[in-house]
């Protein structure tokens, strides 16, 4: 049984998996990517998390800004088995302020109970770990 965790794009694209809280009230795919780092045993994306109005740590963008972002990490934990194809066309992207993304996660599937696919411009990554959690590192106002 496959079921989604996050819409691929064209669909309702904020209408997270409720089994998983904290990734309740974000958008993946309007986030950024900003390092993907593979260790034994552990899968983790750093990202630049786009909150929506609904989240209990959104703000209201500052001046200049367009949205309320916030540095974020994915963490799949406990994992037994990664594969990742696509890496060899990954090139980073870099923004007027000399900051480097490698896209957004297009999607996010369950694909059994302890296997997930991320999918995005940086590639395919398919691991069986834990579930996923998320951090949202605290706004200096916080």
């Amino acid at each position: 049984m496959i079921s989604i965790l996050l819409p691929v794009r064209g669909e309702n694209m904020h209408d997270n998996h409720p089994s998983l809280p904290e990734f309740k009230n974000v958008s993946l795919e309007d986030s950024y990517v900003l390092d993907i780092a593979v260790h034994p045993g552990l899968l983790t994306l750093k990202l630049d998390l786009l909150l929506l109005p609904r989240h209990p740590r959104y703000r209201a963008p500052l001046p200049g800004e367009r949205a309320c972002f916030r540095p974020a990490t994915v963490v799949f934990s406990s994992v037994r088995a990664l594969h990742w194809t696509g890496q060899s066309v990954v090139k980073a992207a870099i923004d007027a302020s000399g900051s480097a993304d490698y896209g957004s996660v297009d999607a996010l599937i369950t694909l059994d109970k302890d296997s997930y696919k991320i999918l995005g411009d940086w590639g395919e990554i398919i691991v069986q770990s834990e579930a996923p959690s998320m951090s949202i590192d605290p706004c200096p106002t916080d």
